[in-house]
């Protein structure tokens, strides 16, 4: 993440072991190399580089873009338009097959060094890679996951990729609306949508439960997710989402 690195381990059978976050102030720019080159040598999970898989990017800057009217250079250029890329960023491209869809997203070329250099057989996808399937048996779902400011959430109408966005909160009443004023823009009532929401860091979990005041049947994991801690279980929840995504 911009300012964050979680790190999870997992056995052999893919039972999870561990999950470490580290984060640092909002106040200082965002990717300081030298932050995540210091979790890279000094995290014991990290300290046998060949057994990272994968590693997720969480980035603001994206594009959602059909099959049938993708052109790589035309979508990159979109992308610009859209966002401020800077010079010292990269897009890379990720195919989403099952929904006949690219997904763009721009990223600090310094980042992606630091992680082929340090963990040269890992693969790199987008963080909301794992948003993009049909989880729920509802025809009409919602799945979220927040990080320290920021939100991803991709919504699936008659089982259709529908709608993506990353966007900025400060506070639960911030993601309330967001989710009211999609629902409004594509014709969905109260009760229609299955809504999922992960977060990740586990000190985020006091907003799902301000979140279920208005959204009574949101999930987060209970139910598949065995903890003795309440507050962990949306944190598990996503990364056994990712692991699974990172196979």
């Amino acid at each position: 993440m911009p300012r964050a690195i979680s790190v999870a381990g997992f056995s052999d059978r893919g039972d999870l072991l561990m999950i470490k976050n580290n984060e640092y102030k909002k106040t200082l720019p965002q990717w300081i190399i030298d932050f995540f080159e210091h979790q890279f040598l000094n995290d014991q999970m990290l300290s046998a580089p060949h057994k990272v898989t994968s590693v997720f990017v969480a980035g603001d800057k994206n594009l959602l873009v059909p099959e049938t009217l993708y052109k790589p250079r035309e979508a990159e250029l979109w992308l610009k338009k859209l966002h401020y890329i800077e010079t010292n960023e990269i897009i890379t491209t990720h195919h989403l097959r099952e929904d006949k869809a690219y997904y763009l997203y721009a990223w600090p070329s310094a980042i992606k060094s630091l992680i082929n250099r340090y963990f040269t057989k890992s693969k790199i996808l987008p963080f909301s890679t794992y948003q993009f399937y049909r989880p729920f048996k509802a025809e009409c779902s919602l799945q979220m996951s927040m990080t320290s400011d920021r939100v991803f959430a991709t919504l699936y109408k008659n089982r259709e990729l529908t709608w993506h966005q990353v966007f900025n909160y400060k506070s639960s009443e911030d993601i309330i609306y967001q989710v009211k004023h999609v629902a409004n823009e594509f014709g969905i009532q109260d009760g229609q949508m299955a809504i999922q929401c992960t977060v990740a860091n586990k000190d985020l979990a006091p907003h799902i439960t301000e979140m279920l005041q208005f959204f009574p049947g949101l999930k987060d994991g209970t139910g598949t997710v065995v903890t003795n801690e309440r507050g962990w279980v949306s944190n598990i929840y996503l990364i056994q989402q990712l692991y699974a995504c990172g196979l």
